[in-house]
C-alpha cells in the first residue's frame, strides 16, 4: 500500500473516531434532562432541509427533540445557540435533550449543509 493511500486509510479512520468521541460527549453532556418529565417534538432532515422549519415549544418546560435524517448522508445537527453538536447518520434518528428555556428563539443547523439545513426553535410563554 502506498504512503497516500496509507494516509488517507489513517485520516479516514481518525475522523470516524472523532465523530464517536464527539457523539458521545455530546449525548452525555444532554443527558442531565429527564426523558420522562419532557415533550417530544419532531424535526426531519430530507433532502438537506429540515421540516418543520419553526418549531414552537412551551417555555420552561425541558423538551426532547427528535430528529429523523431521512438522507442519505450524515449530518452533524448543532446549535451555537443551544450548545449542542451532534452528528446524525444517515436513515437514523436521534433523541436531543433540551434544557427548560426562557422564551426566545434558538437557531439550529447542519453543520455540513448550513445553506439549506437550517432551523428555529421558537420558546413561548
Amino acid at each position: 500500500m502506498s504512503s497516500g493511500r496509507s494516509r488517507i486509510l489513517f485520516l479516514s479512520l481518525l475522523t470516524r473516531a472523532g465523530l464517536v468521541i464527539l457523539t458521545v460527549a455530546a449525548i452525555l453532556h444532554l443527558s442531565t434532562v429527564r426523558a420522562e418529565t419532557s415533550s417530544t417534538y419532531v424535526l426531519h432532515l430530507k433532502k438537506h432541509v429540515f421540516t418543520p422549519e419553526n418549531l414552537i415549544v412551551p417555555a420552561q418546560r425541558p423538551i426532547i427533540l427528535h430528529v429523523s435524517n431521512d438522507d442519505n448522508h450524515p449530518e452533524e445537527f448543532e446549535s451555537y445557540d443551544l450548545e449542542f453538536e451532534i452528528i446524525v447518520l444517515p436513515h437514523h434518528a436521534i433523541d436531543v435533550p433540551i434544557r427548560a428555556l426562557p422564551p426566545g428563539t434558538y437557531e439550529f443547523f447542519g453543520d455540513f449543509h448550513p445553506r439549506t439545513a437550517r432551523g428555529h426553535l421558537t420558546v413561548r410563554p
